[in-house]
């Protein structure tokens, strides 16, 4: 047998429904639907057999039972291999049913936006028994839990049916749709208990995108999920090779830094970590000094900007090895006189599409779970320390070296001269050693450092960070202060003439 003879459809999101029930239906299919599909198939003309005439009950509890009944879930339950199951059906005169299609209560979309009881009533129960009964049975049952299947289920009926592992592929997708409804709702109702603290309970459900060729290493197998339901966000993604593993990671990291800019920005991250950054006119301006950063780091790197890659832009990048470009748009042209370039990675991309989703971000750790608020209260107004107060351009240097140090890993010191990364310091176990390596690399591409900026993730324990960087012509720093030894800090600043802002908020990134 390939076309089902009888199909139940119980549907909130009724997209293509008439048409796939005409389509079943032309091949002898019985269509059995409940309440509002059947109201729905009937008005556009389909032949329907309701729910409550095979069930001999109508819809109890203002329709929270429609299909919680054994003349539904038998049919659908029973092993056809079974003798003895379909005589059971036989002598009630119940008739399999081999095809069930469900689509949920939108909870998801509905229920943050409603009070208590109105969120309850969004909870589907008896859809959520279909799915699972159907999943079951899979290798009896074809089981669709989203409109977007309906072709992929007609296309395999008309070449003769879905095979074995096309009827359990979609029992895994049902199964995990199902898991993913019953996540949300945990997550909505947890977090109704104490909006705003950490939930008793989080549930994370993700889909597979795609499988890589490997993960960080080549002997490490590797893929890209999303949140379940939130692929979309990946559609716009263009690439010329395929992007890998460390790809994946690095534009996250550079997109995100790169959007912390409104001017025209561009940012260049290697190995997760900022190595180039800067504001500009222009996002060709913009990336000619932040190449200038560190050209050597910057070498076979991500490459980021916040503005559409221009021609200027683009030809500008043509003379660098870089892995990946991520822009919001790609100019035909632009794309064009990049085109020589096979295995670069063109995509378009802004920091919208890779923030986190929801008020919490979720990191493994071994066995265990951590998870920390993605967005808190303000941040405090900075307050000046020192004797010496910065002028305003080494305020806006500050400003500009206080989100590189954020976006860098801890212990961080960012040093900017205006609005351009010219050295960076990160992932230190010591923060005198974080300054030294920031003037090192400041050094090493020939910046001058004389009058530059330096931000620090993390308020400094001891005086000798100050010392380091004033020798160097370092006149101004913001660092998040809280040390026992902020007066002594403080101390060496009034005495050396820098300028110092604390911002009473430490932004480590581990």
């Amino acid at each position: 047998m390939s076309w089902p003879k009888s199909a139940l459809l119980s549907l909130s999101d009724k997209q293509g429904a008439v048409e796939f029930a005409r389509a079943l239906a032309a091949h002898g299919a019985r269509i059995v639907a409940s309440g509002g599909t059947a109201k729905h198939l009937a008005d556009a003309g389909v032949a329907v057999t309701t729910v409550e005439s095979l069930t001999g009950f109508p819809e109890l509890l203002g329709g929270r039972v429609k299909t919680l009944h054994p003349h539904v879930h038998a049919p659908i339950l029973a092993r056809r291999e079974s003798a003895s199951d379909l005589e059971e059906l036989e002598a009630r005169g119940i008739a399999p049913i081999d095809l069930v299609a469900v689509t949920l209560y939108p909870f998801e979309q509905r229920a943050a936006k409603l009070d208590d009881a109105g969120a309850i009533e969004e909870i589907d129960i008896g859809g959520v028994a279909l799915l699972r009964g159907a999943a079951k049975n899979a290798d009896s049952v074809i089981v669709i839990d989203d409109p977007s299947q309906y072709a992929e289920v007609l296309a395999a009926l008309e070449s003769g049916g879905p095979s074995a592992g096309e009827r359990r592929g979609w029992a895994a997708r049902t199964f995990a749709r199902t898991a993913r409804y019953d996540a949300a709702i945990a997550a909505e109702l947890s977090w109704r208990l104490d909006p705003g603290a950490p939930p008793p309970l989080y549930l994370l459900a993700l889909e597979r995108v795609r499988t890589l060729r490997y993960g960080e290493n080549p002997h490490q197998a590797a893929a890209l999920y999303s949140r379940a339901g939130e692929k979309a966000a990946l559609e716009a993604w263009k690439e010329g090779k395929e992007l890998s593993f460390n790809n994946l990671l690095d534009l996250e990291a550079a997109v995100r830094l790169c959007g912390r800019f409104r001017d025209p920005a561009c940012v260049i991250v290697k190995h997760n970590q900022p190595c180039g950054a800067a504001v500009g006119k222009s996002a060709a301006e913009a990336y000619a000094l932040a190449l200038a950063s560190d050209p050597q780091s910057a070498f076979g790197g991500i490459v980021a900007l916040n503005r559409a890659l221009d021609v200027a832009t683009a030809q500008a990048l043509g003379d660098q090895f870089v892995e990946c470009i991520a822009a919001p748009e790609l100019e035909p042209a632009a794309v064009e006189a990049l085109k020589s370039k096979k295995n670069l990675r063109l995509v378009r991309l802004t920091s919208r599409d890779v923030e986190a989703t929801g008020a919490w971000s979720p990191r493994l750790v071994g066995r265990w779970g951590l998870l920390e608020s993605e967005a808190g209260a303000d941040a405090p107004a900075w307050r000046e320390v020192t004797q010496r107060k910065p002028t305003a351009g080494e305020r806006a240097a500050l400003a500009f070296a206080w989100e590189i140090a954020a976006a860098a890993r801890s212990n961080a010191i960012a040093i900017a001269r205006g609005t351009q990364l010219i050295g960076l310091g990160s992932g230190q176990t010591s923060r005198v050693d974080a300054v030294d390596v920031a003037l090192m690399k400041a050094q090493r591409a020939g910046h001058d450092v004389k009058g530059g900026a330096l931000a620090s993730d993390g308020f400094f324990p001891f005086a000798d960070n100050v010392e380091h960087a004033a020798a160097a012509g370092i006149t101004a720093i913001v660092q998040p202060g809280g040390s026992m030894r902020d007066a002594e800090v403080i101390a060496a600043c009034d005495k050396l003439g820098v300028a110092m802002l604390f911002t009473d908020r430490r932004t480590f990134r581990h």
